[in-house]
């Protein structure tokens, strides 16, 4: 089916894009004047539109960096070297009722015609930065909970320790202490770092026993790597140092606080470990260090999204609109040939401009995990057909797209709208990197359950060195040139065939051309002698 998208409905689904951002966008322009906000900036500062608007972005910061601002502008326009432009920080802001919140700055910048303009996304830290208070102060209390059972037990044992009887009730006030003790477990070792008392819940989380560890190393409980590392810090107990440490076992993170245990000779010959289980704890940082890296890597994928939109969409924008000109200044009817050759230009550069839409539409909806295949049963060839028909539009002169099959009848199990993305990517490109005059030919072979389709032209080709890499993500081949594309392509076409359990392989030589092959498997109805179908291919 032919695109029927007007200029005006593009810029209407850009806008809605930006609009329905989760992060604040803004732009300004080379003054700092605020020209669009969309709706989520207005949101996180409490203004509407029309109170910033055509005023400085200063207003939206505090003091001093309000009156500093225009001046850190000036200077960049007047040197160009960038202190937060392409690099990002983490800033306050303003409200309109005078409270401040923190957020996490990045800014772009857009070259017009005209000049330049700012593009500011605003992403809110106040939640991240309560949660980070909050682990920073259950470890502080954490903390200052072992610190103080360890200072009792020190206590209690130096009371007790001038007598063997004292020693004893040394002895039984560390199993009272040590098999309640929360989360963790309270260690005696002595100067070959054995076990000479063990006890505390954490035992009963590794599923070991007082019994399996006394007389034992310390030191053949915890990793190797780490080995030489703990036994450093142990043997500076025993010279009166204490000492802090971490330590996995069996998948727990446990931190040990380490002291030493004088005699009544005032001579070190044990020392004291408190292992605290901070598993849980190690999990909520992890957590919050993930979130911090995908938050960076969707706000570098929006600038390089920004960057690359407004960079493909504007020669075929000013094609359209030069073209929709043009063909106001053929009124006559012998004229109708010029105009013919105007609308189909306009619907070519359309079409490209809904190919690039819809490579990042698809990876939005393949990150977020939303697509879900949906397959039925059909006939492949018509589905085929029409998909090379709406490419004539955007090949060039001389070009030609065959169809190449053994049969027209091919009953297939899988999912139409998956296979049509996959062939509009492999058309496209073998489209843009074949030169006129060239084929580009589609196969397909419908046999043994097995649907193969193919893609090939005597284009381009493709480097060995680019090869390894030319399915990942915003990457375009060294010999792409000023051909348009975003570079996600084929990365979408993995991750579509992915769903699909199947397949995907090239052949490509330089100056030849390329073929891309895809292989579906359990895709092909096969029907028994009395025409009623054997095997839908689930």
């Amino acid at each position: 089916m032919k695109s029927r998208i007007t200029p005006a409905e593009l810029q209407q689904h850009f806008d809605s894009l930006i609009e329905s951002a989760i992060d604040g966008i803004l732009i300004i322009d080379e003054k700092g004047i605020m020209i669009e906000a969309n709706s989520s900036v207005l949101k996180l500062f409490g203004y509407p539109k029309d109170e910033i608007l055509g005023r400085n972005v200063n207003m939206l910061m505090p003091h001093p960096h309000s009156h500093l601002h225009d001046g850190y502008m000036r200077n960049y326009i007047e040197t160009g070297i960038a202190k937060i432009i392409g690099i990002g920080r983490e800033v306050e802001g303003l409200r309109k009722d005078g409270t401040t919140f923190p957020f996490r700055l990045a800014v772009g910048e857009l070259k017009i015609k005209n000049g330049r303009l700012f593009t500011g996304f605003v992403h809110d830290l106040t939640k991240e930065k309560e949660t980070s208070a909050q682990l920073k102060e259950y470890a502080e209390r954490l903390e200052s909970k072992v610190k103080d059972r360890t200072a009792q037990l020190e206590q209690e044992i130096e009371i007790k320790k001038r007598t063997e009887t004292a020693l004893l009730e040394s002895q039984k006030l560390y199993e009272a202490i040590a098999i309640n003790f929360p989360n963790g477990t309270i260690n005696v070792l002595d100067r070959n770092l054995n076990f000479l008392f063990v006890e505390g819940s954490g035992l009963k989380q590794l599923g070991m026993g007082t019994k399996d560890l006394i007389g034992k190393s310390y030191l053949d409980l915890i990793d190797p790597a780490i080995t030489e590392m703990v036994s450093e810090k142990l043997n500076r107990v025993f010279e009166g140092e204490s000492e802090d440490f971490e330590i996995e076992l069996k998948h727990l993170v446990f931190k040990v606080r380490s002291v030493p245990l004088p005699n009544e000779n005032n001579e070190i010959d044990r020392i004291l470990l408190v292992e605290t289980n901070i598993t849980q704890q190690k999990k909520a940082e992890e957590e919050i260090f993930n979130s911090l890296r995908k938050e960076k890597e969707l706000n570098d994928l929006k600038s390089r999204f920004v960057s690359m939109a407004s960079h493909e969409f504007r020669t075929p924008l000013s094609t359209i609109l030069s073209s929709a000109s043009l063909i106001e200044k053929y009124p006559q009817t012998e004229d109708q040939p010029k105009r013919v050759k105007h609308t189909e230009r306009i619907r070519g550069n359309v079409r490209n401009l809904t190919l690039i839409l819809n490579d990042f539409l698809s990876l939005e909806k393949l990150d977020a995990d939303s697509i879900r295949t949906n397959k039925s049963h059909f006939n492949l060839y018509p589905l085929v057909q029409e998909i090379a028909d709406e490419f004539l539009v955007l090949k060039k002169p001389g070009q030609s797209i065959k169809i190449k099959c053994a049969k027209e009848d091919c009953t297939v199990y899988s999912d139409p709208f998956i296979i049509q993305n996959v062939l509009n990517n492999l058309i496209s490109n073998a489209i843009k990197y074949s030169g006129p005059e060239s084929t580009i030919t589609i196969g397909m072979e419908c046999d043994n359950k097995k649907l193969k389709l193919s893609v090939s032209d005597n284009g381009n080709g493709i480097s060995t060195e680019d090869q390894k890499f030319l399915f990942n993500r915003f990457y375009r081949a060294s010999n792409a040139g000023n051909e348009q594309g975003t570079g996600l392509g084929l990365h979408i076409v993995s991750r579509y065939i992915d769903l699909l359990d199947g397949s995907i392989s090239f052949e490509s030589e330089l100056g030849t051309g390329t073929t891309f092959t895809i292989i579906l498997t359990n895709a092909i109805i096969d029907y028994d002698t009395n025409g009623q179908e054997a095997n839908s291919g689930n």
